[in-house]
């Protein structure tokens, strides 16, 4: 005579990812006790509560590794500097900050802009702090060539813009021109200075 189930027990556990304990694992259980008669739960109240344990799981120590994006090898400075071609300490911050480098990419371009700097400085005269003089100070000199400026709605719409932060991004990118991006800055200081004097109106 099979003996009786008392309690049934459901368990999800996971992998604790890259800030948590060192081989940690973190484990959910819920118990079912047995009902009358020795009644165990259904198949549709145990993968009720499955889910409902992974959900949980899910919000104390996020998704599956196996779910969660992969983390990107640093590039090197080469392909960096071809990607990107950095003239600005400031658009290296932008980078870094929109997550297009991760921070150690971050250093080793600004350690290139320092590098670069330096060698430039004529001898005897201290190098110039061109990595972190504003955008506006240091137009691109090859990019005369280049076409004619697009109209500030024309670039919001293209780029989907919504912040000079972005649009810095964007610059960095070489997507736009330094003409473009000074506009789309205009644009925005005006945009500022609107919305701060409808802020003032009674």
């Amino acid at each position: 005579m099979p003996l009786a189930r008392r309690e049934t027990e459901l368990s999800v556990e996971r992998p604790l990812g890259p800030g948590g304990p060192s081989a940690g694992v973190a484990r959910l259980t819920i118990r079912f006790q047995a009902g009358a008669g020795g009644a165990e739960p259904t198949p549709s109240e145990l993968r009720a509560a499955l889910v409902a344990l992974t959900a949980d799981l899910d919000a104390i120590v996020g998704p599956p590794l196996a779910a969660a994006p992969a983390a990107r090898p640093d590039r090197d400075l080469s392909e960096l500097i071809e990607t990107y071609r950095p003239r600005q300490r400031e658009l290296v911050d932008l980078l870094r900050e929109e997550g297009e480098i991760t921070p150690s990419e971050h250093d080793r371009l600004v350690e290139h802009l320092r590098t670069t700097s330096a060698r430039s400085a004529p001898t005897g005269r201290p190098p110039e702090p061109v990595p972190d003089q504003p955008i506006a100070a240091a137009p691109i000199g090859a990019e005369r060539s280049l076409p004619p400026a697009r109209p500030v709605p024309e670039l919001l719409q293209a780029y989907q813009i919504t912040s000079l932060k972005q649009a810095g991004a964007v610059r960095a990118r070489r997507q736009i021109s330094f003409a473009e991006y000074m506009a789309l800055k205009r644009h925005f200081e005006q945009s500022e200075a609107g919305d701060a004097s409808a802020g003032r109106a009674p």
